[in-house]
């Protein structure tokens, strides 16, 4: 199972953190990953697309879509909010059989990465920057010893590296 991790993009100050917008600075960060991976032929294995109901990790996750070509549906997914705990999340990634994107937020995706490769959410092994796509492979199942079965980071890419 491949599991794709992308932390929202640049996203306007607000009163409302449920409420805030992408900048036109977090759109084109979005369009400039996607544009990234087709000129470089990265093939992703998604057939899923998950995101927290929070307005900037939804336009994240359809500008994505969009600007890749994925057929996949978006789902708004519980347990994905800023301060979730990363546990719950983890979990029901290790028992899935479709390969997902995931589109949320920090300091729970960087919890998150932690769990996954390390069983534990500290330290934070991943120091995951806005508009940062993490792929994540399945190398073993969750069993007794390792619940969230065991995942090998394949690839990681920032906005500044583009």
């Amino acid at each position: 199972m491949n599991l794709y991790l992308l932390r929202h993009a640049e996203a306007e100050p607000g009163d409302s953190d449920a409420d805030r917008r992408l900048t036109r600075k977090g759109e084109k960060q979005t369009e400039q990953l996607a544009k990234f991976l087709r000129k470089h032929e990265v093939e992703l294995d998604i057939r899923e697309i998950w995101h927290s109901p929070l307005v900037r990790a939804v336009q994240t996750a359809e500008i994505f879509k969009n600007e890749v070509g994925l057929e996949a549906p978006l789902l708004e997914a519980p347990g994905l909010r800023p301060a979730d705990d990363p546990r719950p999340m983890g979990l029901r990634l290790a028992c899935s059989r479709k390969s997902v994107l995931v589109v949320g937020h920090n300091p729970h995706f960087e919890l998150l990465a932690s769990c996954l490769l390390s069983g534990a959410t500290s330290p934070v092994l991943i120091d995951f920057k806005k508009s940062g796509l993490l792929h994540l492979e399945r190398a073993e199942e969750p069993g007794k010893a390792r619940p969230l079965g065991h995942w090998i980071l394949s690839w990681y890419i920032i906005p500044r590296l583009l």
